[in-house]
């Protein structure tokens, strides 16, 4: 019905839902002819551009939303008010429109406008659980031995990790650490384990989980909720601090409160430094996401407040990145770098797994997967025209990169020869928002279901209907624009595209690790890691790039218990 109502739209009006500018840029990066068109008219090939899209984001703005039924056929209309109410109206005006877009403006109603046009992945995002298989074969009435797994159990290595971290900090000297395991690793899921332990054997235990991002924040009490309900010994109390959720922190005596690294400097500079709420006293314990950005002045503000009003609590970062600066010679000898490592006690605690480097080691046993570094070379000359040499600001050059016709082609090329043969799962991160909805709209044209994701046009709502689609769905290819580096979790995701050049190693690590993912099974995985090369590659060996800032921290030793 939705390519029905579409082939009724004009030229112009299907241009303007699938974005004319982005029209443009297919037609110039793969040098489309007229001749193109005497077998794929230019509204053909739109509407295939937008079914091939998440077309329900065009229905969760409201502009573009009224926009679309503005231009539906009086006929359409009609169809969609018989199917919604069941009678059908012969003569349809402008009241008829206006109702229908009033109609629409709670999710409950548009999910039935959605259904009566039969818009694909109308549904909201939903909660997957996986049901309890019953088998009926027969079984011997007692059995002696039985394995049982559980439920929120850790992998080997994690084990090693939570009980050198869990007994270092608690009957140690040491009261600061970082964790160190790449990305997919589990460093949250093994942080969990540390902390409901520690709420378990001490009495009014609080821990406060700090992130940068709402989302990462959403993450780690979700993960939380979940531990505790497997491993916890008690009813507890669990704060989240972010968003728009506010409460009185010094009502919380114990428990486990996330805390938005915004939300919380917010609250801070409202007092004095030396004034301290009764929250700052009762902390026993500290944990900092992605730590390697703790150095962050208002960050490590927050962390040295804590830490000095309850001189009892304990500090953990969780990284797998140990350093902001990189530097082939010596990284310790970069002030930012060495400031880290000393705001966690230069203690970094990593798997042991010698003689294997830790990466082969999760490689090898399919706990990560395997990557294939693969380099996209291109003719940059059209790069360079009309361009003076020491003139152009990063910002610039990524726009200059984001219209390179001969880059795009490679990248959309590279990108048609995955799914279609290999049906991957691929990942792209682009130059700048306009790079990735041109990418995304150029691949809808020829065929692929792509969307794309940023912070300036996507919606909350829209970015959670598309990541729903391209882990549950048809959706193949997610393009994104420096959003979906952390806090995104696909191990369906075999096919990782840095189409943005970047000399943060940080950075690097975090795009590729979200294909690096490995199954849930521990099956094998391999995974396809292609970077075009605007500049030399220097991060092209995992195992490098793990233990690059390893010079600077002391590994704690395993602790006799």
């Amino acid at each position: 019905m939705l390519e029905k109502i579409l082939n009724n739209f004009s030229l112009n009006s299907l241009k303007v839902l699938a974005g004319s500018d982005s029209l443009k840029f297919f037609e110039e990066t793969l040098n489309i002819s007229p001749d193109y068109y005497e077998s794929n008219s230019q509204i053909t090939l739109l509407i295939q551009a937008i079914l091939n899209s998440n077309p329900i984001t065009i229905f969760l703005n409201t502009v573009s939303r009224n926009y679309f039924i503005d231009r539906m056929h009086k006929n359409d209309i009609s169809y969609v008010i018989e199917k919604i109410n069941g009678k059908r109206s012969e003569i349809i005006n402008s009241e008829h429109y206006n109702a229908i877009k009033e109609f629409c403006n709670n999710n409950r109603n548009l999910s039935i406008f959605l259904d009566s046009i039969n818009c694909q992945g109308s549904d909201l995002p939903l909660n997957y659980s996986n049901s309890d298989l019953i088998q009926d074969s027969a079984r011997s009435e007692y059995i002696a031995f039985k394995s049982i797994k559980p439920k929120y159990g850790l992998y080997p290595y994690q084990v090693e990790i939570s009980e050198k971290t869990y007994y270092s900090l608690e009957t140690g000297s040491n009261n600061r650490a970082v964790i160190h395991l790449p990305t997919g690793a589990g460093k949250t899921r093994t942080a969990m384990h540390i902390i409901c332990r520690h709420l378990m054997t001490q009495k009014n235990a609080l821990v406060l989980w700090l992130a940068n991002s709402d989302i990462l924040c959403e993450q780690a009490a979700e993960e939380f909720e979940e531990a505790w309900s497997f491993l916890g010994n008690r009813e507890i109390l669990q704060g989240r601090f972010y968003k728009s959720n506010d409460f009185s922190l010094d009502s919380i005596n114990s428990g486990f409160v996330v805390g938005g690294l915004q939300k919380l400097h917010s609250r801070y500079t409202l007092l004095s430094n030396s004034s301290a709420s009764s929250f700052d006293r009762k902390l026993t314990l500290v944990v900092f996401d992605e730590a390697h950005k703790a150095l962050a002045s208002t960050y490590k503000e927050l962390v040295d407040r804590f830490l000095e009003f309850s001189p009892q609590a304990k500090l953990i970062g969780l990284t797998a990145t140990p350093g902001r600066i990189y530097k082939d010679d010596k990284p310790e000898l970069e002030p930012a770098n060495k400031a880290l490592a000393q705001m966690f006690g230069n203690n970094k605690i990593t798997m042991d797994v010698s003689p294997l480097q830790p990466m082969d080691y999760l490689i090898d046993n399919h706990y990560l997967a395997k990557p294939h570094f693969i380099e996209l070379k291109y003719d940059d000359s059209d790069l360079y025209e009309n361009l003076s040499a020491n003139d152009v600001t990063e910002t610039e050059l990524m726009s200059r990169l984001g219209v390179s016709k001969n880059r795009n082609s490679i990248i959309i090329q590279t990108i048609l020869n995955e799914t279609k043969k290999n049906k991957a799962k691929i990942i792209v991160f682009a130059c700048d928002i306009e790079h990735a909805r041109n990418i995304a709209f150029s691949l809808c044209c020829l065929g692929i279901k792509a969307a794309s994701v940023d912070s300036k046009y996507t919606s909350q709502q829209e970015k959670e209907s598309i990541i729903h689609q391209y882990k549950y769905g048809d959706l193949s290819v997610l393009v994104n624009c420096e959003m979906l580096t952390t806090g995104f979790d696909a191990p369906e995701t075999n096919v990782a595209i840095i189409a943005r050049p970047t000399q943060s190693l940080v950075l690097y690590l975090q795009m590729i690790g979200r294909a690096l993912r490995g199954n849930t099974d521990q099956s094998p995985k391999s995974a396809n890691i292609y970077t075009v090369l605007d500049e030399i590659s220097d991060f092209n060996n995992v195992n490098l790039a793990f233990k690059h800032w390893n010079e600077m921290w002391t590994e704690l030793e395993p602790t006799n218990k």
